[in-house]
């Protein structure tokens, strides 16, 4: 039996995972969905192997599955097969069969994207954004702007993608007013490499209702290190969940 692949030797060899957010419990599943590329653009390289790493919240691998896709093959995996009740990150990379040479100081990203399926019908979906790195990086001010009126079903999904050991994600949140003034601000949870949080608005700013007051919109904004692009959500009573990047 083959040796599963580890997400730093994918990194090492010019092939990083992109890292998404991973959600599979009574609200949400989570599928994968990816499409060889390389059958495309790579003539010599028409097969290749796509391997997919589950970790939950605190950065704990907890699942890994890899399947070979062949000319123009594609991938379409539910993974609550592999992990029914989890929240955390999802990494995906795909490799060409016989080794494709990567440039020095080049890398090739995997293009793929997660669905989320809502119980009650909805459907969202991302694409991949941000690869695993070994090596700790900043994280510019990202800001998101919500409808005021669903204030209390909005929120916000942080992730880690550095695997560096003891590179935690660290950063302040704040609130904004749609003239830019600042409401509130606040630290966000330490998040563990390769792990994620979901935090809604009212648990960063609990009086986020009062500071907005009767405007029509507001903002948050994410800042600080080790943490990817991050993610706006509303959840509604009714289960329907979306999410989108900043």
């Amino acid at each position: 039996m083959a040796m599963e692949l580890e997400v730093a030797e994918a990194v090492a060899r010019g092939y990083p995972p992109s890292v998404l957010y991973l959600r599979n419990d009574d609200v949400v599943e989570t599928e994968v969905c990816a499409f060889n590329y390389f059958s495309t653009f790579l003539k010599g390289s028409r097969e290749a192997q796509v391997h997919v790493w589950l970790f939950d919240r605190d950065g704990t691998q907890v699942g890994h599955f890899d399947e070979e896709l062949g000319l123009d093959g594609q991938l379409q995996l539910k993974t609550s097969q592999l992990c029914s009740s989890i929240s955390g990150t999802v990494a995906v990379t795909l490799m060409p069969k016989g080794e494709a040479k990567v440039r020095p100081g080049k890398r090739v990203t995997t293009g793929y994207y997660a669905q989320y399926y809502s119980q009650q019908g909805a459907i969202s979906l991302s694409h991949e954004r941000e690869p695993v790195t070994l090596t700790e990086f900043p994280t510019p001010a990202w800001a998101q702007t919500y409808l005021s009126k669903f204030v209390e079903q909005s929120g916000v999904i942080v992730i880690n993608p550095c695997m560096a050991p003891g590179c935690d994600g660290m950063g302040t949140a704040r609130l904004i007013a749609l003239d830019g003034a600042v409401l509130a601000e606040q630290k966000l949870p330490k998040i563990r490499p390769m792990g994620a949080r979901r935090i809604d608005t009212l648990e960063l700013f609990p009086v986020a209702r009062q500071l907005v007051g009767s405007a029509v919109a507001f903002a948050l904004e994410i800042s600080g290190v080790n943490l990817a692009s991050p993610f706006s959500f509303y959840q509604f009573a009714n289960g329907k969940f979306s999410l989108h990047h900043f």
